[in-house]
């Protein structure tokens, strides 16, 4: 998600530096107390949600396998080792420009060559593209909406007054909070629980702040629990999703670590990745028929040129889109290796680069209906996937 941008890609992050950079340091505190030191300096082990276990989430860059003899590990395998075709959709952040991947699903809907996904992952918007995506196309609806009938009040608050006298954020990202409770409903909670018995997986990243490290988290083991707190842990973990640091409060979760409880601090999935295919401690099996990773990258993938202001504040924002628009690709090449390690066939689409539209404003309908078709109309043409190179008119 993002508050305000000129070619930020990862989730808002720009906004939310700028704002820290020029803001005091003086700030209020997220929670009352420091968490206890980690066993190692990586922060292993990751901490438990109370009555969850270990299962239900993981850091993005773990290699400790999952114990394949555990019913929901098994279901996942089985489904793998039974279909001769596997299907993985990757959603990636990018605020409002995930109009783009919204109306990319529409029209590929349209198109009728839209798989039901073995498994689908999101960060920051594409975490709230993502439940809808998985559960399939009798959701395009629900994206129609969000993504061409919302404007900035329907997501957050500003209250500037508050950061610049000791906040923790510049806005208030309840109005958000009520659309995701709107969607989440214990009814959808239920539904994808359902599908996660079937072996097929819903993951959404978020930034651990302490560890500085990506944690992954399987949607549909928490919606399988019972637990009567399981709708509203995956709200809160979909918020923190789309937490812009220094816009939006970061997301406590209570969690427990050798016995000792204490506060984990969580922002934007965006600060440590702006797309994401599996987590590490995934055993992909060997390929027995077509295996597809689709990635919808939610902005321009390639330089865009623009004059910079002659500002200290116009220089240390361009620079920031910069760096972020590099690691950008930089995720993208991450995927293509992970595609080719798993035997993959890699499908990408991104925003186009000759989208005509200048980011004039947060959520500004105008700009977001335009990328919905945009997108609705690349999905359908089926001629949208290509390659870096192609997307971005850079030779990789």
């Amino acid at each position: 998600m993002m508050i305000t941008r000129r070619g930020v890609v990862s989730g808002g992050v720009t906004s939310g530096l700028m704002i820290l950079a020029t803001g005091g340091c003086n700030l209020t505190r997220a929670r009352a107390s420091d968490p206890p030191p980690p066993d190692t300096p990586t922060g292993d082990p990751l901490g438990e949600i109370p009555g969850y276990g270990p299962l239900i989430r993981s850091f993005g860059d773990t290699a400790q396998p999952m114990p394949r003899d555990e019913p929901l590990t098994r279901a996942v395998y089985d489904r793998a080792a039974s279909r001769q075709r596997l299907d993985l959709l990757a959603i990636s952040g990018g605020g409002d420009d995930g109009a783009y991947g919204a109306g990319f699903l529409n029209g590929w809907s349209k198109l009728g060559t839209r798989p039901e996904f073995d498994a689908v992952t999101g960060i920051s918007t594409g975490a709230l593209i993502a439940p809808m995506a998985f559960l399939g196309s009798a959701y395009d609806g629900y994206l129609r909406d969000f993504y061409t009938r919302t404007e900035a009040e329907d997501i957050y608050r500003l209250k500037i007054a508050s950061l610049l006298t000791g906040g923790i954020a510049a806005a208030d990202p309840g109005p958000l909070a009520r659309r995701i409770e709107q969607v989440i409903s214990p009814e959808l909670v239920a539904r994808i629980a359902e599908e996660r018995r079937k072996g097929r997986l819903l993951l959404i990243g978020t930034t651990n702040l302490d560890a500085q490290r990506l944690v992954i988290w399987d949607i549909g083991r928490i919606a399988a629990s019972g637990r009567p707190d399981r709708v509203a842990l995956i709200r809160r973990v979909i918020l923190a999703s789309a937490a812009i640091p220094g816009v939006f409060p970061p997301v406590t979760f209570d969690a427990v670590r050798n016995g000792t409880g204490f506060k984990e601090i969580h922002v934007d999935g965006g600060v440590t990745r702006g797309v994401f295919a599996y987590p590490g401690n995934l055993d992909v099996p060997p390929r027995a028929g077509a295996r597809n990773m689709w990635v919808i990258r939610n902005a321009k993938l390639g330089p865009e040129w623009e004059a910079t202001s002659s500002t200290a504040i116009g220089i240390a924002r361009r620079s920031l889109s910069t760096v972020l628009k590099a690691q950008s690709r930089g995720d993208i090449a991450e995927i293509q290796a992970v595609a080719q390690a798993g035997d993959f066939d890699l499908h990408l689409t991104a925003v186009p680069p000759n989208f005509p539209l200048r980011y004039e404003r947060p959520f500004e309908p105008r700009y977001m209906r335009t990328l919905f078709a945009t997108g609705e109309a690349a999905g359908l043409s089926g001629r949208a996937w290509g390659t870096m190179a192609e997307l971005t008119g850079v030779g990789e």
